[in-house]
């Protein structure tokens, strides 16, 4: 059985048992009187940028989250640094207006450390003392470090992992030869005012922000805080009869999800079913399970050595979905 043929019969069996469950609970009749009135629980066990409080605040150099696109102007040159036809050559300081190739994309490595990916997907690296774009494995490539004037200042300097600094001397030639500077001053090739130009705020953005020592405690905290079970109890009093809980697919692998997820989601999740079967009607939290297991598409754990079938280990939520594949 293939892996679609196996989540589409698990679907179909959760089908059944919504059936099943309504009409248990209409005494063998569809109940056409019964409503779902449901809240959406969002920003629990799936971070995003716009929860309050944000978790987002406490990450150090929070302007640089992986994912965030740059665009860096020449002081000297007046034009924005860019990889010549998207990348896969060098890179020039001759453009007036920023757009894709004038965009560069951080990967965020530690606080302080970075790679930048240009518009074609290659990485910024060196060829002798020239930036070039022409790498398309990250290993390969080098890491650079971003020094600002100070923290409320968009003007920059760029370190390369040689240990010099990036210089626009002219529009054509983009160099890294530079070991020591001084002053900020507007005539200096080796300064860039830097302006964000996008931004990306989710769970991968908070854990790879917080570190692989940091981001555990964190999360832990926000999801042991952010939803409790008083909130359900309100919930309920408030005349709803349902919740929607927006989970990642990492959570397939709880408890050891890949980098730089981290563990500790499921327990949140099999702590909400409990507390939703003493407020909520039974078969509502398969329907939402169901939904939110044919959207998980990747990185889910194998049942058995010999099935194509997936499903998540030591889940008493999918225990309780019947979501068994033999």
């Amino acid at each position: 059985m293939t892996m679609t043929s196996c989540v589409n019969l698990k679907i179909w069996l959760l089908n059944f048992v919504i059936l099943f469950s309504m009409v248990s609970l209409s005494h063998g009749r569809l109940n056409a009187q019964f409503q779902v009135k449901a809240v959406n629980l969002g920003g629990w066990l799936v971070t995003e940028g716009w929860m309050k409080p944000s978790l987002f605040d406490g990450i150090p150099n929070k302007d640089f989250l992986d994912g965030t696109g740059l665009q860096f102007k020449s002081v000297m040159t007046g034009k924005y640094l860019c990889a010549e036809s998207g990348g896969g050559t060098i890179l020039v300081a001759n453009c007036t207006d920023a757009s894709g190739w004038e965009t560069f994309r951080l990967w965020r490595i530690n606080e302080d450390t970075f790679r930048l990916r240009v518009f074609n997907k290659q990485f910024v690296g060196l060829d002798g003392i020239n930036v070039v774009a022409v790498s398309n494995i990250c290993t390969y490539s080098e890491t650079f470090h971003i020094v600002k004037e100070s923290d409320n200042s968009s003007r920059i300097r760029i370190k390369a992992s040689n240990g010099y600094f990036l210089q626009a001397k002219t529009q054509e030639l983009v160099t890294a030869d530079v070991s020591e500077v001084r002053e900020w001053e507007d005539d200096d090739p080796t300064i860039f005012v830097m302006t964000i130009a996008a931004r990306l705020q989710g769970e991968f953005q908070v854990t790879n922000g917080y570190g692989p020592t940091k981001a555990p405690q964190v999360m832990k905290e926000h999801w042991s805080t952010f939803i409790v079970e008083n909130d359900f109890k309100f919930i309920a009093s408030n005349g709803l009869n349902a919740a929607r809980i927006p989970v990642g697919w990492w959570i397939a692998s709880d408890p050891n999800p890949p980098w730089p997820y981290v563990g500790g989601s499921l327990h949140a999740l099999d702590n909400a079913f409990l507390w939703a079967h003493t407020r909520f009607t039974k078969w509502l939290s398969a329907w939402w399970f169901k939904r939110w297991f044919s959207r998980m598409g990747k990185n889910k754990q194998k049942h058995s050595p010999n099935s194509s079938c997936y499903r998540i280990p030591n889940c008493k939520v999918c225990e309780e979905a019947k979501l068994l594949c033999s």
